[in-house]
């Protein structure tokens, strides 16, 4: 009998901890293909993630990417994002000028510890447009995609990803 409280217990702290993720941890964006790789044989392709897929997408009407960056790697994460604003401005796409017109980034104030936080704010976000930045970069600058892919890989530590609601 003493055996059910704890079972309770730790069934309702699990459904609180899960119940209490606010963010949720995403993979780097889509890989550009480069045309030296060789394709997967299929022993060693991986298993599926399980769960729904990870999109950049926003339909609750805004978001939030959070990329953490490695402190050494700050410059090259800034190079990108040079590249990416000058890619959202010569975008020729309606979507894109939309897109950029709402695309507000900040970079953490705070003094850097192992990493430096960027927040990635869309507000409102454009309906079923990608946000993903390296498929932004990869439209409007086809010849730097891979590059710029590999500078980012290097610099960020993991990307975070949250859809949001306006609550005021």
């Amino acid at each position: 009998m003493a055996r059910r409280p704890v079972t309770l217990c730790l069934g309702l702290m699990a459904l609180v901890t899960a119940g209490q993720a606010v963010a949720q941890t995403v993979p780097p964006p889509v890989p550009v293909p480069t045309v030296t790789q060789k394709p997967a044989t299929p022993a060693a392709t991986p298993a599926a993630p399980t769960g729904p897929p990870v999109t950049y997408e926003f339909p609750s009407g805004a978001g939030l990417l959070i990329f953490h960056v490695a402190t050494a790697k700050v410059a090259d994460f800034d190079a990108v994002l040079v590249r990416l604003k000058e890619a959202l401005v010569k975008a020729d796409a309606s979507t894109r000028k939309l897109q950029a017109a709402n695309w507000i980034i900040y970079k953490s104030a705070e003094k850097p510890g192992d990493s430096v936080a960027y927040l990635f704010l869309f507000d409102p976000a454009v309906p079923k447009a990608s946000y993903d930045p390296l498929l932004v970069l990869a439209e409007a600058l086809p010849a730097e995609a891979q590059p710029l892919y590999e500078r980012m890989k290097a610099a960020v530590l993991r990307i975070e990803r949250m859809g949001l609601t306006k609550v005021r």
